[in-house]
């Protein structure tokens, strides 16, 4: 069994409930989580950014919102709480390469479990090249 760890920011997840491209690659990573290949791991600012990303979208509303919520929940992805050391390595992160703290957090979790950060979000994958982002 493969049972690596893998940071999945909520472009990944948006692709989940959305049929966009590379929907098929998402659904293959959370199936892999689902049969215990891997561990998908995320901050739990993913939550509510997966969510916000949808709410968005104009085929969501509250009531399907709410079953998006149920879904995540029920997925038990890895939940990482917030410390001040990924903390401060998501700041200096995102001042060095210009980019959000909200982005800089999945990588410096990343970096922070010696693993790498998936995500579908072109221009993360330009801006925080040289840190362990790759594309999903």
């Amino acid at each position: 069994m493969e049972r690596g760890e893998k940071i999945i920011d909520a472009s990944v997840a948006v692709k989940w409930y959305t049929p966009e491209e590379g929907t098929d690659r998402a659904v293959e990573l959370m199936n892999k989580h689902v049969e215990g290949l891997i561990t998908l791991t995320v901050p739990v600012l993913f939550y509510y950014e997966v969510v916000n990303a949808l709410r968005y979208k104009p085929d969501f509303n509250p009531d399907k919102l709410k079953l998006v919520i149920a879904s995540l929940m029920g997925l038990h992805l890895e939940k990482v709480g917030v410390d001040a050391e990924t903390l401060i390595l998501a700041v200096e992160i995102a001042y060095e390469k210009n980019v959000t703290v909200y982005d800089a957090a999945y990588v410096a979790l990343a970096v922070r479990r010696n693993t790498t950060c998936i995500t579908a979000d072109e221009k993360m994958l330009k801006n925080l090249a040289g840190y362990p982002v790759e594309k999903l």
